[in-house]
C-alpha cells in the first residue's frame, strides 16, 4: 500500500512542478483513489481495487509524459484537467465497468444509443472512453466522430459545442516556420508511447473545422482547420503520422506504429481532407487526398482475404461492423474519384455479407 500511494505522490509532485493550476483537481483525484482503495479493504470487492487503479491512471500517465517535456501548453493542462475531472466524477459514484472501448458521457446528449450517461458536475459535451485499467480517457478520435455524426444529422449546435471544447485541448507547435496543431492521446494503446497522435483525428478534424467555418463564417474555425492541415507536413521522425509505403502515402490511425496501415482510419482522414479542399480549394489538401486514394487503390488486393476485408495490413479479417464501414467508405471514394476499383471491391464485399449469418 505504501509503495502504491508513494508512486502516486511522486506523480502528483511531478505534475505540480510543471503546473500549479491543477493542484485542486489532483488533490480531489487523490481522495477518489484512496476512497476506492479503502472500500476494497473493507469489502474485499476487487472492483473497488480496479476502480482505484483506474482512477490513478491519468495522474501517473501524464506525470510520466510531462517529466520529459520542458514546457507544458495550456491545451495539455486542459486535457489533464478534463481527464482527471471525468475520472473523479465517475469513480466517486460508480465502479469500473470492466469494458474496454466503453463510451461514457457527462452530458445529456449522444448520437448513439449505447452510451453510459454518467451523473456529475462536469459540464462537457465531450465523450470519454473507458479502457480496462486505464480508466476514462479523452480520445479526440471519438469526439470528432461524434461531431461528424452531429453535422450529418443536422445537429449543428452540438457539433460546434464539441469542436469548441476540443480546440481547448489542442496543442499548437512550430517547426521550420510552420505552425501546426496536434490532438495528443494520453493513454496506452497496444504498445504505444505517451503521448501519441492519430492521423484519423488530424484529417477528420481539418475537415470538420473547415465545415464549421463554412456554416458560421467564424475565421477561428478556419484557422484551426489550417493548423491541423499543416500537421501533415511534419515528418514521421519528428512526431508526424504520414508514411510512405510501397502503395504510396498512408495516414496512420495509430501514429506510434508505422507498420500498421489501418484501412478505415486512413480513408476517414482522407474524407476530412476532401471536406477541407471542397471548402477552401487548398491545393495541398487535394494533393494529399489524391495521393492517399491512389494508395488505397493499390493496397486493396492486400486488404482482402476470402472475399472479406482486413482491418489493417497486420490484423486478420475485420469485424462485421468494420467490414460494413469499409464498404461505405469505398462507395464514397468511388463517388468522389470515379475509380472503378473502389466500386468493384465494395460490391464484392457486399456480396460476402450475404454468406455470413
Amino acid at each position: 500500500m505504501a509503495s502504491y500511494f508513494g508512486s502516486f505522490e511522486l506523480s502528483k509532485r511531478t505534475i505540480l512542478e510543471k503546473s500549479k493550476d491543477v493542484e485542486g483537481i489532483l488533490n480531489e483525484n487523490e481522495r477518489v483513489v484512496l476512497n476506492n482503495f479503502l472500500k476494497f479493504l473493507s469489502t474485499t470487492n476487487v472492483l473497488f481495487l480496479f476502480s482505484s487503479i483506474e482512477a490513478s491512471y491519468p495522474t501517473k500517465t501524464f506525470a510520466k509524459a510531462w517529466k520529459r517535456e520542458e514546457n507544458i501548453s495550456r491545451g495539455q493542462i486542459r486535457m489533464l484537467y478534463l481527464t482527471l475531472k471525468a475520472n473523479n466524477e465517475y469513480y466517486s459514484k460508480y465502479i469500473s465497468p470492466l469494458k474496454s472501448f466503453h463510451p461514457i458521457t457527462f452530458g445529456n446528449k449522444s448520437p448513439y444509443e449505447k452510451v453510459f450517461f454518467a451523473k456529475g458536475d462536469l459540464n462537457t459535451s465531450l465523450p470519454f472512453v473507458h479502457y480496462n485499467f486505464r480508466g476514462l480517457v479523452l480520445y479526440p478520435v471519438s469526439a470528432l466522430h461524434w461531431a461528424d455524426i452531429y453535422f450529418k444529422n443536422g445537429n449543428t449546435k452540438e457539433a460546434l459545442r464539441i469542436l469548441d471544447e476540443l480546440r481547448d485541448v489542442m496543442v499548437v507547435k512550430k517547426k521550420d516556420g510552420v505552425e501546426y496543431a496536434l490532438f495528443l492521446n494520453y493513454f496506452h494503446f497496444e504498445n504505444s508511447s505517451i503521448p501519441w497522435v492519430s492521423g484519423y483525428a488530424q484529417g477528420l478534424g481539418a475537415g470538420l473545422y473547415a465545415k464549421a467555418y463554412q456554416i458560421t463564417k467564424n475565421k477561428t474555425y478556419l484557422k484551426t482547420a489550417k493548423l491541423l492541415l499543416n500537421s501533415f507536413q511534419i515528418p514521421y521522425k519528428d512526431g508526424g503520422f504520414v508514411v510512405e509505403y510501397p502503395y504510396g502515402l498512408w495516414i496512420l490511425e495509430y501514429g506510434y506504429n508505422p507498420n500498421e496501415l489501418v484501412l478505415n482510419g486512413h480513408i476517414i482522414a482522407l474524407q476530412g481532407l476532401y471536406y477541407y479542399w471542397e471548402i477552401t480549394k487548398d491545393s495541398y489538401a487535394k494533393e494529399l487526398f489524391d495521393n492517399g486514394t491512389t494508395s488505397v487503390a493499390k493496397a486493396l488486393p492486400d486488404f482482402e482475404k476470402d472475399g472479406w476485408s482486413l482491418y489493417s495490413n497486420i490484423h486478420g479479417k475485420a469485424m462485421r461492423k468494420y467490414h460494413e464501414l469499409h464498404i461505405q467508405l469505398l462507395e464514397w471514394l468511388y463517388e468522389k474519384t470515379g475509380n472503378e476499383i473502389f466500386k468493384e471491391y465494395a460490391e464484392r464485399w457486399k456480396r460476402s455479407l450475404n454468406n455470413v449469418r
